[in-house]
């Protein structure tokens, strides 16, 4: 009850969870571009909204009520609507505006920004015979781009065609795939489940030491999947690796642990990287060895295998007499999909989840035997210990075993003293075993420090980029569209990637995810409602038996997995991305999940032998196909994926011969021909790579990649009519590659044609993308369309801040302002609509303030441009202050020049800006002497 509580405020009132809440009196509308999976950086674009109404005659009295995610500039009829700000983005606006309303048509605008997730908009305005609400009804232009219907922002999201995570497989069609191999399992698992009964039946056989060995089998089955797939999966394939590398690296090259400042994954505890980096050394290896990846994934191999091992020991003490129940729980974890593909990469997950599962099965020993040694706490001391020290994420699983061995010593009637040497010793021993590290990442602001925390330097948020109730509502559309189903809603990111590696290994383009068998896996996807069920019963049952009598494995396992639930949905509220509803976070929690499986088919089947053969062989079925989903076999999907990732890694000939290889392997595969094309003429052969690329457009005359290609290649080599063309049909078969659009803008510039249309339908399917807006900006001045040149140069800044190529661009497009002849009602315009961009703010301002020219000087905007400016940054940067303190002297205030070029100089000597301390001291002598300060722009 304290976790929903808890979680029902975060997303009603914390302004940091960007979750919209429902109202009935309208809808959250968002534009809708098309869905992404890259990160993106922190940047406040903006979306505008529009609608127009009629009002038939004049309402007495008009109320507007409006919220925003998260900033709102608001138009009746081309007259700003004065919004008091709120501290909470989250809370409404609520404003009389009959005064703006006309006899007749009327029109509405809202600008909305939003620098971490996309511009949403609710509205409601209410009077006399007018309804008006945020919906579909609506049109928007993001950054932009051309105007589409706003979308709700309620209603699933799902890739378009030649979306880079658009999957073609769906459940349904690889079931007309697979059905004959899935009788040859089910004839398999006929034959073992009646001849071992039968077997067992004649020959009388221990069965518990059957057990044994056929739970150890299963390691067996695994240890081969390992030999088959470590050298024919790609190098940095799976969830973060090339980021989990680094930290290896970091610690082989430096012997000391790094901060959570310095890398993507540096924040997590150092247990996993520790133990790899020790085990690389040993060898001497590092992690630029091929052979180095190798022992990693034998590493994560053997914590797999020892973690179903222990699922299957503490069931074995839960069940002792139940041999079949132990086995079915051993079986589902030896089986899971996200145990198995999780298994294959470098990460801290299985590590931190053999350590949880380890600290569950000695601390169950103990309350279930009754064996409360102190030798026995401080063994549980030193696996929880441990596991803090491998992910934070083990914390879950402390309170539930303090709770279950403290009941245990108060059932015994303890003393102080034994309780202080027992449950005492094994807190202290893992407070001791990882509180240094709490201790030394806490002066970051937290002693959990997350990877979305902005401590750690990289600023950044996927789509979707917020949340509503029917995200976490929905369900259905894992059973149909699987792969990358996460964009549908939360429950079906977990399904997916519990039954399957749904997020394919964490890939952001299809073209180079793993090569696993997609049909077997979207297939079994289907197959996985059986076992799903049994988990289902089972927890629902445990629950029934908790209520009735508190049981201590019960308490810890249910305790545990509800833990676990209320973790997972935190985080994906605090982290609002498809890429955070994954499964294998929850990965500790096998044992109970074990346990549950063991639990519902005890239920389901209640001894009676005419279900559990059945059931049993839809299980058995089950864990061939998993075990099946993973084992790499499509030569021509490894020899591809492997040729791209050489090509990324810059070994052309090693991805070369990979691309021929695929190519032999199937001639008539276009995705061959693609990949061959690529690494030709990576390797300068750009003939061969040419018919390549047309050989590919052949094979697949519909598929927009291989006309992407081919256009590509034309490109480069200057032959722009054809890759026009090439390009044209890229984005009628992909509309919503962006690269596609891309090279059709591109090809349409340098070709001399006007690209502007093209490129406001291409950032309304990609409004992020730096390399759109740029181009647009200059095809804009091409035009002489000088404002909306500038305004989408300043997005190009506003996305790709680092690149000074984009602020010279920014200065120049400003110039083009500047000394054109109506230069002052073209720089007020600008600064009208101006994008939320602390570049563009402070240039702009700085004209307004120091120009030479009387008519272009304007110092309240200059002030109030450089205010804005210093708002976005918190007063952190010392030039936005000093441009502030010229805007200041313009207006006369000579008073607040001199304080605000003060703030600057104490800004730029702590943060040692020698530059801006020299500018600071220079402006400060001319502020003294109550003089503004001028100069030329064009000199600037």
């Amino acid at each position: 009850m304290i976790a929903i509580a808890g979680l029902t405020w975060l997303c009603r009132s914390d302004p940091g969870t960007n979750f919209l809440q429902s109202d009935k009196r309208a809808d959250w509308i968002f534009f809708p571009a098309a869905v992404e999976v890259k990160a993106r950086g922190v940047a406040n674009l903006d979306t505008l909204f529009r609608r127009d109404f009629t009002v038939q005659r004049p309402a007495p009295r008009a109320l507007l009520t409006v919220r925003a995610a998260k900033q709102i500039q608001l138009t009746i009829n081309d007259r700003k609507v004065e919004l008091v700000p709120n501290h909470n983005w989250k809370d409404a606006f609520t404003v009389e505006i009959s005064g703006f309303l006309q006899d007749g048509p009327n029109r509405i605008e809202a600008r909305v920004f939003n620098d971490n997730g996309p511009p949403a908009l609710w509205l409601s305005l209410t009077a006399d015979r007018l309804s008006l609400r945020s919906d579909h009804n609506w049109i928007a232009s993001f950054a932009g781009s051309a105007w589409r219907g706003a979308t709700l922002a309620a209603s699933p999201r799902f890739p378009g065609r030649g979306n880079s995570i658009d999957s073609s497989e769906r459940t349904i069609s690889s079931l007309t795939k697979v059905w004959p191999l899935w009788l040859l399992f089910g004839a398999v698992a006929l034959v073992f489940c009646v001849g071992g009964n039968w077997w067992l039946n004649r020959h009388p056989t221990n069965v518990n030491w059957m057990t044994v060995i056929i739970v150890f089998s299963f390691a067996g089955l695994w240890l081969i999947l390992y030999w088959h797939n470590a050298r024919i999966l790609p190098a940095l394939v799976g969830f973060d690796a090339s980021h989990h590398l680094n930290y290896v690296k970091y610690l082989q090259e430096y012997h000391r642990l790094p901060l959570p400042t310095q890398g993507m994954e540096m924040f997590h505890p150092p247990l996993y990287y520790l133990i790899s980096a020790v085990a690389l050394s040993i060898f001497n290896l590092t992690t630029a060895d091929p052979s180095a990846i190798l022992l990693l994934r034998a590493l994560t191999m053997l914590f797999g295998i020892a973690q179903f091992l222990l699922v299957f020991a503490t069931l074995r003490l839960i069940f002792p007499d139940r041999p079949s129940l132990q086995l079915i729980g051993g079986g589902l974890a030896a089986f899971l999909p996200m145990q198995l593909y999780m298994s294959h990469y470098p990460t801290n997950e299985t590590l931190a989840a053999l350590l949880v599962s380890a600290s569950l099965y000695f601390a169950l020993r103990m309350a279930k035997t009754g064996a409360t040694t102190w030798k026995g706490y401080c063994v549980v001391g030193l696996l929880i210990g441990a596991a803090l020290l491998a992910k934070a994420s083990a914390v879950l699983v402390v309170p539930f075993i303090v709770l279950a061995l403290a009941r245990q010593l108060a059932i015994e009637g303890a003393s102080f003293t034994k309780w202080a040497g027992t449950l005492g010793s094994m807190l202290l021993i893992a407070t001791l075993l990882c509180g240094w590290h709490y201790v030394r990442v806490s002066r970051y602001g937290s002693p959990l420090v997350g990877g979305w925390d902005p401590v750690n330097g990289v600023f950044w948020w996927q789509d979707d980029g917020y949340h509503t109730v029917s995200y976490f509502a929905r369900f259905g559309e894992s059973l149909v569209r699987p792969l990358f189903s996460a964009t549908a809603s939360f429950f079906d990111g977990l399904y997916s990637t519990f039954w399957g590696d749904g997020l394919c290994s964490g890939v952001s383009d299809l073209f180079v995810r793993p090569p696993w068998n997609y049909h077997l896996m979207c297939a079994g996807y289907l197959l996985s409602v059986v076992p799903a069920l049994l988990l289902l019963v089972g927890m629902i049952t445990s629950l029934w038996h908790l209520f009735r009598e508190l049981r201590t494995d019960i308490f810890v396992f249910v305790g545990l997995s509800l833990a676990v639930a209320a973790a997972l949905v935190y985080y994906n509220l605090k982290v609002p991305c498809y890429g955070s509803a994954k499964a294998f976070y929850g990965l500790s929690a096998l044992v109970p999940l074990g346990f549950f499986a063991a639990t519902g088919w005890n239920v389901v089947t209640d001894g009676r032998k005419w279900s559990q053969l059945p059931i049993a062989i839809l299980l058995a079925v089950w864990a061939m196909n998993s075990y099946g989903s993973f084992w790499i076999y499509d030569p021509v999907a490894q020899h591809v994926i492997t040729a791209m990732h050489l090509s990324v890694a810059k070994k052309p000939d090693a991805a070369l011969a990979e691309a021929k290889k695929a190519v032999a392997a199937d001639s008539s595969n276009a995705a061959a021909r693609i990949a061959l094309a690529t690494t030709l003429y990576d390797a300068e052969q750009a003939s061969e790579a040419l018919e390549q690329a047309e050989r590919a457009t052949e094979l697949a005359p519909l598929d927009g990649a291989t006309h992407l290609e081919l256009g590509t290649l034309l490109f480069k080599q200057k032959k722009l009519e054809s890759a026009i063309e090439e390009a044209r049909l890229a984005v009628a078969y992909a509309p919503e590659n962006t690269h596609a659009h891309l090279l059709l803008l591109v090809s349409l510039f340098y070709h001399n044609e006007d690209p502007v249309d093209l490129a406001r339908e291409a950032l309304a399917v990609s409004p992020y993308d730096a390399e759109i807006h740029h181009l647009l900006g200059v095809a804009l001045a091409r035009k002489g369309e000088s404002i909306e040149a500038f305004h989408q140069v300043t997005y190009y800044v506003l996305i790709r801040p680092d690149r000074a190529e984009a602020r010279s661009e920014l200065h120049r497009a400003l110039l083009a302002l500047i000394n054109s002849s109506d230069a002052a009602t073209l720089l007020h315009q600008a600064a009208s609509s101006i994008p939320d961009s602390t570049v563009a703010l402070d240039e702009l301002a700085w004209v307004f303030a120091t120009h030479p020219n009387d008519e272009l000087r304007d110092g309240h905007e200059a002030v109030r441009m450089a205010e804005h400016a210093c708002t976005l940054t918190k007063r952190s940067n010392p030039l936005l202050l000093a441009t502030l303190a010229s805007a200041y002297a313009e207006t006369g205030n000579f008073s607040e020049a001199i304080n605000a070029i003060q703030e600057s100089i104490s800004k730029a000597r702590s943060s040692s800006d020698k530059d801006a301390i020299a500018l600071d001291e220079k402006l400060l002598g001319f502020f003294q002497s109550n003089k503004p300060i001028r100069q030329d722009p064009n000199s600037r």
